[in-house]
């Protein structure tokens, strides 16, 4: 499994704007401090925006600040922005149904690496990842 561009770019910006949260921050100055293309940064911040994450203010002064602290803000709420619902294969989504599900020898294995997934990325917070503390137990 790898990780997006959009994703790695989403907890990057967020990461920089956790920085100083309630500083206001350009596009521009996120785009170039992170070397994250501006068009790029500008459909991943409507994203972010869209879900509550980030706030963004228009004119002379604005920018991106925090909408959470950093503690109220998981790693789940950062992947579910950008990439959507959480699943690993395709069987696994809501309005579908394979016709293996009910002898598929996979489907508890995906299921379990799924939860366990899930659970590190709600555990693990924008304010983890601040602090250099990014990596959460696994039990």
């Amino acid at each position: 499994m790898q990780v997006t561009k959009s994703l790695d770019y989403a907890v990057r910006s967020l990461t920089f704007i956790g920085h100083a949260p309630v500083t206001k921050h350009s596009m521009r100055e996120i785009s170039e401090r992170q070397y994250i293309p501006l068009n790029y940064l500008a459909k991943i911040m409507r994203r972010l925006v869209k879900k509550g994450l980030v706030r963004s203010s228009v004119g002379p002064d604005g920018g991106y600040t925090l909408r959470k602290s950093p503690s109220e803000i998981s790693l789940r709420d950062i992947y579910e922005a950008i990439e959507g619902e959480i699943r690993m294969v395709d069987c696994m989504e809501k309005d579908s149904v394979c016709r293996l599900y009910e002898s598929c020898p996979q489907l508890p294995v995906w299921d379990r690496v799924q939860l366990s997934m899930i659970k590190l990325l709600e555990e693990t917070t924008l304010e983890d990842i601040l602090k250099g503390a990014g990596t959460a137990k696994i039990n």
